[in-house]
């Protein structure tokens, strides 16, 4: 990728962070995430249709920076390597979101939040097919299809996760979180002949 485009992505990446941190998306327009990013607005337009499409993106970039492989797991089980890259995958998750807490409320307390968790779970399922679950075979979670079952446990990921945020989102419950969250791996995402 062009320098150039990278700084784009990078001023764009960091002016979202903060305008969500100050605004409700539905309040967010292009015009005031290319001028805090100073860019053009014609630049902005090169390269995604709208802010929903940018959220989309801006998603993606998050979890481009939660872990993709396992180095020190060359000796492991491929089930706890599969365990340990989910823990990984979910601490990292936890601990950008805590890092963003103001734009957590934004995002939740937007009039738009069915819509946007819609993608963070589409994102999240994408996700959990091509990381976790590309060592297994597709039909080795038969009769279910790796897209459902990806679909389901996004999902489930989703809802526990705005529960607990809406509840106060208490740093105790983390580690009962991240268990619920290994059930669901592990209940739906057994291969069949384990």
């Amino acid at each position: 990728m062009d320098l150039r485009i990278k700084k784009t992505y990078r001023a764009l990446f960091d002016a979202f962070t903060e305008l969500l941190e100050e605004h409700r998306f539905e309040d967010l327009t292009v015009a005031m995430l290319c001028d805090r990013a100073l860019i053009r607005r014609t630049t902005f337009y090169k390269h995604f249709r709208d802010k929903n499409d940018y959220f989309a993106f801006y998603i993606d970039e998050l979890m481009t920076g939660l872990p993709q492989n396992r180095t020190d797991a060359a000796d492991a089980e491929p089930l706890d390597d599969v365990r340990a890259l989910r823990h990984e995958v979910f601490d990292d998750a936890m601990n950008m979101i805590l890092a963003h807490e103001q734009l957590m409320d934004n995002l939740l307390a937007s009039s738009m939040s069915g819509m946007l968790t819609g993608m963070i779970c589409d994102r999240i399922a994408r996700s959990i097919r091509e990381r976790v679950m590309s060592s297994l075979a597709e039909d080795a979670l038969a009769p279910v299809s790796l897209e459902t079952t990806s679909e389901f446990i996004a999902g489930g990921i989703i809802r526990l996760f705005t529960n607990w945020w809406e509840s106060g989102h208490d740093l105790e419950r983390r580690p009962e979180i991240a268990d619920v969250v290994d059930a669901l791996f592990e209940r739906t995402m057994t291969p069949v002949n384990h």
